[in-house]
Order: structure tokens, then C-alpha cells, then sequence
């Protein structure tokens, strides 16, 4: 396999260009690049979460395992996408030639490794779904909306099914996790198996502040401790 080649093609795709589309939904042999392009994706993604997120980074843990649920809900949420597109707009692709043009499109992700410019890698991701959708399936502009809509409600409701089951496996933070606050410098954040969690912020002097389940404890640099009990606070 030509890297260099197939890495141009999926260049191409982001840029919109329509005739490397074709070039790729007709050519079985390209399904394995389009995988490569969204475990690359995900690889990127874990990159600029723990490298690049000042604020607000996950622990590894976190990242890898949500790194993998990334790779399996783009392959799924792809071929939703194709079968909602086929089956209520009369869309006319095949779903593995869908899914090529799809996966190597996902290049544009890879910009996720700068977590300050994913919006960008998410409008462009939009209108890409949108040029393939009227391209390989041959959509009106409607179809091609209705069908992005009708897919973002499917995954959304999917995903509120699953929820439980993540927390049931240890994913996200509903399972159990935690999160550094400024790489662990203002603080930590720590989730509960089952639900909960308690965020402690550690004072300039050595106070800290804990917030959880039940309200909010604040112990001074001198050990006197204040609570504020709320009320069925989850």
C-alpha cells in the first residue's frame, strides 16, 4: 500500500474534491486505509488531550478508553449515516462504498490533536458529510440535511441507552474516573462508580475545597472546616 498516495486521496476528500470520491467508493481495496485514517483519529485525539489540554485533562485511563469507544462509534455512526441516507432518502450508494469515502474524510479529525481548534475540525467535518452524502448517494441538498439530522437523533438516543452500560464497564466518568484540573495544579476531580463526585481545589495558603455529593466542605490553611448542606444535591 502506497501511504503517501492514500494519504494525498484522503487530503483530497477533505478538500471536497468529488472526483477522488468516486475514485475511492469504486475501489474495495482502500476499506483498510479508511480504518487506518480513524484509529488514527482516535491516536491524536488521546495526543492532544494529555499534551496539549491545560485546563481541563482526563487521566490516560480516561483517554484510552474513550479513545476506543471514538473508534467504535465512527464505524457504527458511519454506517448508520449510510443506511438512514439509503433507506428513507432513496439514497444510492453502497454502504462499504459510503463508509470509504467517509473514513478517509476523517482526516479532517486529526486536528483534534489541538484541542483549541476542534471547532474547526467540526464545522469542516459537517460540511464534508454534507458534499459526500449529495456526491456518493446522490442526495438533494434536503435529503443530504434530513439525513445528518435524522442520524445526529439516532446516535443521540443511542447514546443515552448506553450510558448505564459505560458506567457498567468502567467507562467515562459515571464509571469511575478522574480528571486533573491545569495538568493537577488547581486541583483534581474525581468520579464515583454509580454516580457522584467530589472536586477538591487546594487553597493558595493550603486550604482546600471539596464539592460532592451532600454540598460543599471548605477547610482553611488553619484546619477549621465550613459545610454548606444541599438538600439532595446529586
Amino acid at each position: 500500500m502506497d501511504y503517501k498516495a492514500e494519504l494525498k486521496n484522503a487530503l483530497h476528500i477533505a478538500l471536497l474534491k468529488k472526483n477522488v470520491m468516486h475514485h475511492i467508493a469504486g475501489d474495495k481495496s482502500k476499506t483498510k486505509f479508511g480504518y487506518y485514517v480513524i484509529i488514527a483519529a482516535a491516536i491524536f485525539g488521546i495526543i492532544g488531550q494529555q499534551l496539549f489540554m491545560s485546563f481541563f485533562r482526563p487521566s490516560l485511563t480516561f483517554s484510552l478508553l474513550n479513545g476506543v469507544i471514538q473508534i467504535v462509534s465512527v464505524v457504527i455512526g458511519i454506517y448508520v449515516l449510510s443506511f438512514i441516507a439509503k433507506s428513507i432518502f432513496k439514497g444510492q450508494a453502497k454502504h462499504d462504498a459510503f463508509f470509504r469515502v467517509m473514513a478517509y474524510g476523517m482526516i479532517v479529525t486529526w486536528l483534534a490533536i489541538l484541542p483549541q481548534i476542534a471547532i474547526i475540525s467540526g464545522i469542516w467535518g459537517l460540511v464534508l458529510v454534507f458534499v459526500i452524502l449529495t456526491t456518493i448517494h446522490k442526495l438533494t441538498a434536503g435529503g443530504a440535511i434530513g439525513t445528518i439530522l435524522v442520524a445526529v437523533i439516532a446516535m443521540l438516543v443511542v447514546s443515552m441507552i448506553l450510558t448505564p452500560l459505560y458506567a457498567l464497564l468502567g467507562f467515562g466518568a459515571m464509571g469511575g474516573g478522574s480528571f486533573n484540573l491545569n495538568g493537577g495544579k488547581t486541583g483534581t476531580m474525581d468520579f464515583n462508580r454509580g454516580g457522584g463526585f467530589q472536586m477538591n481545589v487546594p487553597g493558595e495558603d493550603g486550604g482546600t475545597v471539596q464539592w460532592g455529593e451532600g454540598g460543599m466542605k471548605v477547610t482553611t490553611p488553619e484546619g477549621e472546616v465550613m459545610e454548606i448542606n444541599i438538600p439532595n444535591f446529586e
